[in-house]
């Protein structure tokens, strides 16, 4: 699958919005939020130009959590969300390296940080085949639900 990373635009924002993800998993549903910080969101297209995901960078990509001191300097977050029907087809790993890849190059990122919810197993073992390990957990201080905050340490 050929992809290409691009800076969000409120088209794609606005469709990405109303993706539905169904069962535990629509607890990732935007319902309708199009708030995207400039220059740290990017919509993921296909060949077609379809919206096929999406990455965001930094602060935004962190939880609000009860805990303090939860994110330490010296990590690029990723956040990132996969259409909902391509979801548990084996595409989840070349999605998040190529997010990876791009925040190298765009961000000059040394290592990654990224918050997961406990109960996603599925991403869990994703991020866990991209160099990713659970570094602790920590509860959402706006869903009370647990989440991991997981990190990829620096290559040489």
């Amino acid at each position: 699958m050929h992809l290409k990373i691009v800076p969000m635009t409120a088209a794609y924002a606005g469709e990405i919005a109303f993706w539905k993800y169904g069962g535990e998993y629509s607890f990732y549903d935007r319902n309708g939020e199009t708030d995207y910080p400039e220059g740290e969101a990017f919509a993921c297209l296909n060949e077609a130009g379809e919206v096929v995901g999406f990455f965001h960078f930094g602060e935004d990509a962190r939880i609000p959590t009860v805990e303090e001191n939860v994110y330490q300097e010296g990590y690029l977050d990723l956040g990132l969300g996969l259409r909902p029907e391509l979801c548990g087809k084996g595409l989840g790993e070349e999605f998040v390296r190529l997010g990876m890849e791009f925040g190298r190059q765009t961000f000059s990122a040394r290592r990654f940080r990224l918050s997961v919810a406990c109960f996603n197993k599925r991403a869990v073992k994703v991020y866990e085949r991209c160099g990713f390990a659970v570094e602790r957990e920590v509860t959402n201080s706006y869903f009370k639900n647990k989440f991991y905050v997981m990190t990829e340490e620096e290559r040489s």
